[in-house]
């Protein structure tokens, strides 16, 4: 990227778009699914075991043992789906909404809120996590805790470009852990 070459990504953010992210950014990144498939498989191990060892009530056990398995992380994945349309709705993402722009810089990263007036985030290139390409997005996360959506066609440069700014300077950057992450899917 030249010295003095900036990008502009001017983000409309939609509900799909944002549904993608969340469940990205929760099961892949976070890995928040491990916990209600290890609690699956722990107490579907008990029920075979209840039932192998044929002893009074023990069909009775294993099908609560069952149901209990399956029962809580259905419903741990149907409030996160609950939770996650709702705050799709509360954002009124429906079919898109300007949130931010973001420009990349050979300085850094600018993110200017199109939502309410406040002064302008300004980050060094230091201070940035990851990034993850993904066929329609790139998720640059500037914390563990924080991303910036930037979908495919909203910058003034080709998407490609983008990917390479970000890619240069996060090569350059000492600080990440990880680094960018390539995941097109």
């Amino acid at each position: 990227m030249e010295k003095d070459r900036k990008i502009t990504i001017s983000v409309t953010l939609d509900a799909k778009t944002f549904r993608r992210f969340a469940l990205f950014d929760a099961f892949r990144v976070k890995k928040h699914g491990r916990s209600p498939a290890l609690f699956f498989l722990i107490l579907i191990a008990f029920s075979f075991i209840a039932l192998l060892l044929r002893k009074e009530q023990s069909g009775l056990i294993a099908a609560v043992l069952l149901m209990i398995g399956l029962g809580l992380p259905i419903l741990y994945f149907g409030m996160f789906f609950s939770q996650l349309n709702a705050q799709a709705e509360r954002f009124k993402l429906g079919a898109g909404r300007k949130v931010y722009s973001v420009t990349l810089s050979a300085e850094g990263v600018s993110v200017h809120n199109l939502q309410r007036a406040e002064e302008d985030l300004n980050l060094p290139w230091k201070g940035i996590g990851t990034a993850y390409r993904r066929k329609d997005c790139i998720y640059l996360y500037v914390t563990p805790q924080k991303a910036f959506l930037l979908p495919s066609g909203q910058a003034d440069a080709p998407d490609q470009a983008v990917w390479d700014c970000i890619d240069e300077h996060l090569q350059q950057n000492d600080n990440a852990e990880g680094g960018r992450k390539h995941d097109h899917q």
